[in-house]
């Protein structure tokens, strides 16, 4: 093997990330509307969504004006470090270039500790759950074109769905009414938590990318080991994966009760779609060591083929593991305090998941970097 590309990391300071193009001026924009909420938050508390103590700070501090002076205070604060870093010359080399990325990458990952927590995790499984069957259909659309019998394949369960939706056995359209209902009711507490797990997650891939030279020696054996740490970050869903699967047999875990299914299908059909989703992040999950991880599949019309850019996979990956590392830390914190169960750390193990699916993602970019 050859040492020296085994030994390089993700990108130096010569090309880190953002770069001046569309992705990187969006996450200016973002950073700055970060710092713009947060000035204005930390004003007029009140008008913020840091008053419902909803927030792993407001739990610790107490629900208060205290508390909610707190979360704007701190999302400011890396509102204003992660800007400053993206309008940093990439080459710059001096104390601020090596100083400003790893603080920004604290700030980021605070935000997600301290302002997101488990509510994030909550509020995205959700969204990913119902957008399913429209990424279902687009993939159906896209076999049609190169693979119409594996197109039938899919077809066909996906049909068998839809024909028990409209029947009621499965009320797909109970679950969107009861998702836009909640939605509407606190817009601005899914739209800030969806805009923090995305600034998270940048933020974290700014400052990482942007010092990971400072630990080649750490990055080198994440890059040997990066097979080991992708299975065992895809395994963490398993359990839970499991027991929704469940649900379809007489025997149902986790919360499944036959006569609750009947008296109320939304519960059923719910349990099963994040089932879904928790399956679909451990495809996603191995898609970092698989060939499709690196080259579009030839029967993706146009693209496939061509490499996938390294980002395009890093950026949602990091952004996920930021959400479950913090989701998970939260959830260690609950169980010590006795408000949540044990056994839910063992079916939802986000605290294991985040931290792997980071290391994962790590050792997928130096690879890919390793490539050329």
């Amino acid at each position: 093997m050859n040492t020296q590309a085994t030994n390089r990391t993700l990108p130096t300071t010569h090309d880190r990330y953002p770069e001046n193009g569309p992705l990187g001026w969006a996450s200016i924009i973002l950073c700055a509307a970060a710092l713009a909420f947060g000035l204005l938050w930390l004003l007029i508390p009140a008008a913020g969504p840091f008053a419902a103590g909803n927030t792993p700070l407001e739990q610790l501090l107490g629900i208060g004006q205290g508390a909610s002076i707190a979360a704007a205070a701190l999302l400011a604060a890396a509102g204003a470090l992660t800007l400053t870093t993206g309008l940093l010359p990439a080459t710059r080399p001096d104390w601020l270039g090596r100083t400003l990325p790893p603080l920004a990458a604290v700030a980021a990952a605070l935000v997600a500790l301290c302002l997101i927590g488990f509510d994030g995790i909550v509020i995205a499984g959700y969204t990913l759950a119902l957008s399913l069957p429209l990424g279902l259909l687009a993939l159906i659309l896209l076999l049609a074109r190169r693979r119409p019998w594996l197109a039938l394949a899919v077809s066909l369960p996906a049909l068998g769905v839809l024909v028990l939706a409209l029947t009621g056995h499965f009320p797909l359209g109970v679950l969107y009414v009861k998702f836009a209902t909640t939605v509407l009711d606190e817009p601005v507490r899914y739209a800030t938590a969806l805009g923090l797990i995305i600034f998270a997650g940048l933020g974290m891939v700014r400052g990482v990318s942007a010092s990971a030279v400072a630990f080649g020696g750490l990055g080198a054996s994440v890059q040997r080991h990066r097979v080991t740490l992708t299975v065992l970050a895809a395994l963490c869903p398993l359990p839970y994966v499991l027991a929704r699967i469940s649900w379809l047999t007489p025997w149902p875990l986790f919360g499944g009760d036959a006569q609750k299914f009947a008296d109320d299908p939304s519960m059923f059909a719910t349990g099963l779609m994040l089932g879904a989703a928790m399956l679909l992040g451990a495809l996603l999950t191995i898609g970092l060591v698989r060939p499709w991880g690196t080259r579009f599949p030839h029967w993706v019309p146009g693209i496939g083929g061509q490499p996938v850019p390294t980002r395009l996979a890093v950026i949602p990956a990091l952004t996920v593991a930021v959400l479950f590392t913090a989701g998970g830390a939260q959830e260690l914190v609950l169980i010590a305090a006795g408000q949540l169960h044990w056994a839910s750390a063992l079916m939802l193990p986000f605290w294991a998941w985040g931290p792997l699916l980071a290391l994962a993602t790590w050792g997928y970019a130096r690879y890919r970097a390793a490539e050329g």
